[in-house]
């Protein structure tokens, strides 16, 4: 992520300056971003890789662009995520989020729900007001709230297949939604805002397949990750239940494995060492490199110079190489 990191202190403001508000949604919204405590006190930052607005800048800048002038667009993307992440862990039960309590363990559902509403709502606002065309302004909207729809259908899609096994091709249809499509309109942003609408499905295109391969390189990292460097025990997806490529295909080679799933804290050395037989590790990893490599084809179409070609190899060798 070095490659991108100097577009983050210009996010972390932005998203400052939209979420300095007064008013009953004040702590729900700064809250779950890392701005403010549960008593209104300041918060311990804004944490996480940002990756998504940082995307959206890199993209409008290595199309001609004027990053700055994607500012909004990048800020409104990063509280799309965030509205997810909180509707998601009420969904998930999750009870931890970057080593903080989640909103809904320090609010209440109901106010957690609202948190998240909110952050949608300023999301869609902070859009509004990038300073583009207007055409490029409802380019950009019209590409937010699409983005969102898919979000939510790969959401809805994971917890609608709860209970049963979950083949490969409609896990990586979920993913795709759920993962690839916030990055995909992060780079469709950038081609917007740059003024170069005319690449904007490429760029959205190339954004999925790096969300894809973002999202298998966790799944990998969830069950064999090195826990020091993870935070996570071994096989933490495992103990969650959580549907991951690995798990949908060994699933496919091995159904006998879905009763080793159902209880994982009892059978962790049974279900590895099944997980290991079937080659799901191998197969998860060869899908990544496939996905990788599909988002280096679709770059070499983008009319980038040399400094954002560089950059994307980094960002993908990091993509392929991260350990948390």
């Amino acid at each position: 992520m070095n490659a991108l990191s100097r577009y983050r202190p210009w996010v972390v403001e932005e998203l400052r300056r939209i979420l300095a508000l007064d008013g009953p949604l004040a702590v729900l919204v700064r809250y779950p971003l890392g701005l403010a405590e549960a008593d209104g006190s300041p918060g311990p930052g804004i944490g996480g890789k940002l990756l998504r607005p940082c995307l959206v800048l890199f993209a409008c800048e290595a199309l001609g662009g004027e990053p700055r002038r994607a500012l909004p667009l990048a800020a409104a993307l990063e509280l799309v995520h965030n509205f997810s992440l909180v509707h998601d862990d009420i969904q998930d039960g999750d009870e931890l989020r970057r080593g903080r309590p989640t909103a809904w363990k320090v609010f209440g559902v109901g106010q957690a729900i609202n948190a998240g509403d909110a952050l949608l709502a300023l999301a869609l606002r902070a859009a509004l007001t990038a300073d583009l065309p207007h055409p490029a302004r409802l380019q950009a909207q019209e590409a937010l709230l699409s983005a969102t729809w898919r979000m939510i259908e790969g959401q809805a899609l994971d917890l609608g297949g709860e209970g049963r096994p979950m083949g490969v091709g409609e896990y990586l249809a979920m993913a795709r939604r759920k993962t690839g499509a916030l990055l995909g309109c992060a780079l469709a942003l950038g081609a917007v805002s740059a003024g170069r609408p005319d690449l904007q499905n490429l760029s959205q295109e190339l954004g999925e397949e790096l969300g894809l391969a973002f999202q298998i390189k966790d799944d990998l990292l969830g069950i064999w990750g090195d826990p020091e460097k993870t935070g996570k025990p071994v096989g933490s997806d495992l103990l969650r239940k959580k549907r991951s490529f690995p798990v949908c295909y060994a699933l496919e080679q091995d159904p006998e494995l879905s009763l080793w799933l159902s209880q994982p804290e009892e059978h962790m050395e049974e279900i590895l060492e099944r997980l290991g037989k079937s080659g799901a590790r191998e197969a998860a990893q060869k899908e990544l490199e496939k996905h990788l490599a599909m988002a280096e084809e679709l770059a070499r179409n983008l009319p980038w110079p040399a400094w954002a070609r560089a950059t994307f190899a980094e960002l993908l060798a990091f993509l392929a190489t991260r350990e948390a």
